[in-house]
């Protein structure tokens, strides 16, 4: 069975939201507290101190995305596009947008935006400059960001759009991008994933 290492808010959200759209099982380990300084087993396991992390037989994992995918790949539920699907370029520049260009923003709001009014601002321009990427990918009014399913660039993205709310940048969102992560705020899998259902 699949061992889900997990603590609160963090990316590991995405990986149980996966399993849950998946249907996998798994054991979830949440980590008591923060960084894990005194979880050595962990530590041994995951030298970055960071959540997620998986283990399934001899598989160990510690990013977020290569586990959705990897999820994906190995049991199916259609979260990842292949490469000879039409939309495969455009998963993989939404799927690494999310990591790498939407979440920078929210990550300096939640540790630099408590040191200057300015500090902020920059935040919260850098944060709405960014997510017009996703309202214009949604301009169609479609329901996914590619490939006319969920995929591993929703989670990504997904991922991102709701920590706006954790750091008060949420209200930026624009309207079909508040739409589609209400949407997908609404999925059964999300709602397990997020302790909220």
């Amino acid at each position: 069975m699949i061992k889900v290492y997990a603590f609160g808010n963090s990316r590991s959200r995405r990986v149980l939201w996966a399993l849950e759209e998946i249907g996998v099982p798994y054991e979830k380990v949440e980590l008591p507290n923060w960084p894990p300084a005194s979880h050595a087993d962990y530590l041994a396991f995951n030298p970055a101190g960071r959540a997620p992390a998986i283990e399934e037989g001899d598989v160990r994992l510690s990013e977020s995305l290569v586990i959705c995918v990897y999820l994906g790949r190995t049991y199916g539920g259609g979260l990842v596009v292949e490469p000879m699907e039409a939309d495969f370029l455009r998963y993989q520049d939404l799927m690494h947008f999310g990591e790498g260009t939407s979440m920078p923003p929210l990550a300096w709001t939640r540790r630099f935006g408590r040191l200057s009014a300015e500090t902020l601002a920059e935040c919260r321009d850098a944060f709405a400059t960014r997510v017009q990427v996703v309202e214009q990918v949604l301009a169609d009014e479609r329901s996914f960001l590619v490939a006319g399913r969920l995929t591993v660039a929703d989670l990504s993205v997904g991922f991102g759009l709701r920590m706006s709310g954790l750091v008060g940048l949420r209200p930026l969102l624009p309207p079909m991008t508040a739409r589609y992560l209400t949407a997908l705020e609404e999925r059964p899998a999300f709602q397990r994933a997020y302790d909220l259902a």
